[in-house]
């Protein structure tokens, strides 16, 4: 519900200084009952959200992202949340060791039908369903690690501290999707609502791809900023179209 709300804000439909309808008016409006409303106002209003004035209404005051990350620097998300000072939740929604999908196989440069530990969770900030998380990595790549277990933390942290491999970043891939039932339930959001997806393949330092992780974020909690570097226009040109189709320059 916390999601939706500020799904509204992130799309333009509630803005900054906007006074709020009625509690039973909104109430109706999302489709939950008042004492459901009472108590998003209220946690809103803890978070900064939105501002109550007895006797005159409820008005939006904040319509910023709670957390800002560069896609340039390699950081978890919960390593983003703690760093923006938001309250961390992290919810393990499923750990196991299964077959790899074949898009998870490609990725990691597996056999088909591999094994990789999977690990779904959902990021929270600030009590806020943030992010949807499915990270995997291969099976092999754990073996002989002693007795490293995942905690329900950092994903990083556990193949750094725990399993003493080297992470030295990857590729990332950001695209606009929909959202599933799924990952609208997981997210707080509505069915079809958009929501950017971060795909990236970790790798270690002697090259290998140790973790692939797939990302949904929700809308108005994020706000992802990348450093863009201006090349030479012969050397833009040049990149543009390797980018474009590499096997031409293999």
């Amino acid at each position: 519900m916390r999601g939706r709300f500020l799904g509204e804000i992130a799309e333009g439909r509630l803005e900054r200084g906007e006074q709020l309808p009625a509690e039973p008016d909104l109430a109706e409006s999302f489709g939950v009952s008042r004492p459901t409303m009472r108590e998003v106002l209220r946690s809103l209003e803890a978070d900064g959200v939105v501002r109550r004035i007895h006797g005159v209404g409820t008005f939006i005051t904040r319509a910023e992202p709670l957390v800002r990350t560069a896609l340039d620097l390699d950081l978890g998300v919960t390593e983003a949340v703690s760093a923006a000072h938001a309250t961390l939740g992290i919810e393990v929604v499923r750990v196991a060791t299964e077959r790899a999908q074949p898009w998870v196989a490609e990725a990691l440069a597996l056999p088909a039908g591999a094994l990789v530990f999977s690990v779904e969770r959902v990021i929270r900030a600030n009590g806020i369903p943030a992010v949807h998380g499915l990270d995997m990595i291969p099976s092999a790549v754990l073996e002989g690690r002693g007795a490293a277990e995942y905690d329900g933390g950092s994903i990083y942290r556990f193949l750094e501290h725990s399993c003493g491999i080297h992470l030295v970043g990857g590729i990332a891939e950001v695209t606009a999707v929909v959202a599933s039932r799924r990952l609208a339930a997981a997210l707080g959001t509505s069915p079809a609502s958009p929501l950017l997806r971060l795909d990236q393949v970790e790798e270690s330092a002697d090259g290998r791809p140790v973790l692939v992780s797939r990302e949904h974020y929700a809308p108005g909690i994020f706000s992802l900023m990348v450093r863009r570097l201006r090349h030479q226009r012969a050397d833009l040109t040049a990149r543009v179209r390797e980018e474009a189709d590499p096997k031409d320059h293999a």
